[in-house]
């Protein structure tokens, strides 16, 4: 009996002699590990659940290892280490597999990220007695350079994650069962790439406008006085053309929705307000086909007219990290108040002619601009843009036979704000 007892303490001396190397061994990972690191100047790292070298899924074996060296790294209070949930949020936003193979994009996307210098990770093996050898490496984020290494082997003491392979024979003994097939994973949604985004612009511009206004009337009875010219004084022409009549207003002021994908060509959609006045001044002109000077009258502004643009633009780019210098092309309709102070038409209900002429009118507004997307951070930029812009209208004072338009076109200078998204 006293040989039955003295065997039996041996037995468990034994057994918690090995409980303890296991322990040991993880205390040994986190010791070599913590000497490969003292260099670090950040002191905050990540620690990556353990792979299997066959390449195999995400299994508990990973899980249970990273999580214990976890413990023994804290223990050390050499590090601080990120938490496991915000690791694992970090890594599903960042479209990263959880399972230990990170490669040097993975592993700078993580430092920047989680702020952290260096991450720890490595591979799993099975031996042949059922244990596990641990391969663990401590990574520099900014170069994906191993700075240390630690390999043990532990006892693998807790329930999942069958071995990769069984013994022949046990493996003959296993009766056939049906496995029902899993449906497919649905494919990974698509990673933007870097130069790829969306943009909502609000803007602000002004600039020259030169303004041509036309008046034809096939019945040939254009008059000064209804057209609000004091000199020279004519009736019965057929064609009155200002040219060049120098301009005034506001705008554009308005904003679009557009982006880029991940090579140069982008294009946006465009809602805009401009204001266009034609004060009273000499200007020069044709009347029927023959050179003309102008006198507008003086009690009022000849024009006032307000347009709302609908804009399509494509654009061309040169993508760059910070700065995006851009310049294109666009087309559009637009809706316009013609407000003519001193110019008489039918306006309204009246069965005269009277003034004002307060008509809608329909144009076709033509831009080109070029410009520059300065990135202030991935949700806000500054946009500079120079464009040439022409804004052609027509109308008719509701006069039988008439039809007038007018074109205003000159160098827009805008400032804006771009929210990306």
């Amino acid at each position: 009996m006293k040989a039955v007892r003295i065997f039996a303490a041996l037995l468990g001396v034994a057994m918690l002699a090995g409980g303890a190397a296991a322990q040991d061994n993880y205390e040994r990972l986190a010791r070599e590990l913590t000497e490969a690191g003292a260099s670090l100047e950040n002191k905050k790292i990540a620690i990556i659940p353990f792979a299997h070298a066959d390449g195999r899924a995400v299994t508990k074996d990973g899980a249970v290892v990273s999580e214990r060296l976890t413990i023994k790294m804290i223990n050390t209070r050499k590090f601080e280490i990120i938490e496991r949930s915000v690791l694992d949020k970090v890594m599903d936003e960042l479209k990263l597999q959880n399972t230990g193979a990170i490669d040097a994009t993975s592993a700078k996307e993580l430092g920047k990220v989680l702020g952290v210098e260096a991450i720890i990770t490595g591979t799993l093996v099975e031996t042949s007695s059922g244990k596990i050898e641990v391969n663990a490496r401590l990574i520099k984020t900014e170069t994906a350079q191993a700075i240390g290494a630690s390999q043990v082997t532990v006892e693998k003491d807790w329930i999942g994650d069958a071995p990769t392979q069984m013994p022949a024979q046990q493996q003959a003994q296993q009766p056939q069962v049906y496995q029902p097939q899993q449906a497919a994973k649905p494919a990974a949604p698509r990673q933007r790439h870097p130069n790829e985004y969306g943009y909502f612009d609000i803007f602000l511009g002004g600039g020259s406008r030169n303004i041509d206004i036309t008046y034809e009337n096939t019945n040939a009875n254009l008059s000064s006085a209804w057209l609000g010219i004091s000199a020279p004084s004519f009736t019965g022409a057929r064609e009155v053309k200002l040219e060049q009549a120098e301009g005034s207003g506001v705008g554009p002021i308005g904003m679009r929705v557009g982006g880029f994908g991940k090579g140069a060509i982008g294009g946006a959609f465009e809602f805009s307000a401009n204001s266009h006045i034609v004060e009273p001044q000499t200007v020069s002109g044709t009347r029927n086909g023959l050179t003309s000077t102008f006198v507008l009258s003086p009690t009022a502004n000849h024009l006032e007219m307000t347009s709302f643009g609908f804009v399509g633009n494509l654009f061309v780019r040169h993508a760059g990290k910070t700065v995006d210098p851009y310049f294109g092309i666009g087309l559009g309709l637009s809706l316009n108040r013609v407000y003519m102070p001193t110019v008489t038409g039918y306006t309204g209900t009246t069965s005269s002619p009277t003034r004002p002429v307060d008509q809608m009118g329909v144009g076709l507004i033509f831009n080109m601009p070029i410009g520059v997307r300065i990135k202030l951070d991935p949700k806000t930029q500054i946009v500079a843009e120079m464009r040439y812009e022409l804004n052609s209208v027509s109308f008719d004072r509701d006069i039988a036979g008439e039809s007038d338009s007018i074109n205003s076109d000159g160098v827009r200078f805008l400032v804006g704000m771009g929210f990306g998204f």
